[in-house]
């Protein structure tokens, strides 16, 4: 029997504002981040720049805390509404990333995204915190699938994906557009189960 739409308030549904693992605090957006962010994606423009260009502001607004406050409360409404489901990663009180859902609430389906300030890269904080958000989709989400994407180019994004054994579903030519107006083909990834990111420290309220 084919799988049906739910009839579904998302409303309703009690979505974690925190989730917590050995190493990380992931947390609803807040406005008191506005600083921190704002050095964050100061710090990471340039890294961010190529595979999230057409969702940034340019370089001084990214620098400009009242407009990162503006977007903060935006994330805060989606939130609310459900809309979207925005984090913010810290470890030991140290802001390091951002991770997102977004949800399709009918279909079970969310959509994962992320980002991890430059400084903070390479560590393994991405890993964890893709790790834990899509164990909160199963789990307390009841989600039935987590998509994840990235341009072709976009190497970190590839091995990360492979390593979660995320499964390859779709390259696309020309579906993503570099800074400098270069197409290039997008990938497209898909997890349907995630026994095997068991993690036992990971929990949420």
């Amino acid at each position: 029997m084919l799988p049906k739409a739910r009839l579904v308030d998302p409303l309703s549904i009690p979505v974690p504002e925190q989730v917590l693992t050995n190493r990380l605090q992931i947390l609803k957006p807040a406005l008191d981040v506005a600083v921190q962010l704002t050095e964050a994606r100061t710090e990471s423009f340039n890294d961010l720049l190529p595979w999230f260009h057409e969702v940034m502001g340019d370089r001084d607004q990214e620098a400009s805390q009242s407009w990162q406050t503006d977007q903060l409360a935006e994330q805060i409404r989606s939130f609310e509404l459900r809309e979207r489901l925005p984090f913010y990663i810290f470890s030991e009180d140290k802001f390091i990333g951002y991770i997102e859902l977004l949800p399709i609430w009918r279909r079970g389906q969310f959509r994962l995204t992320y980002w991890i300030r430059s400084q903070w890269a390479r560590r393994g904080y991405g890993s964890e915190a893709v790790s834990a958000m899509v164990i909160v989709a199963f789990d307390a989400l009841f989600a039935r699938l987590v998509t994840t994407g990235h341009a072709e180019p976009n190497e970190g994004s590839a091995r990360l994906a492979r390593n979660l054994r995320f499964k390859e579903y779709a390259r696309t030519p020309l579906a993503c557009e570099l800074p400098d107006g270069s197409l290039v083909s997008g990938v497209a990834y898909v997890l349907q189960r995630a026994d095997h990111l068991r993690i036992p420290e990971v929990r949420w309220s």
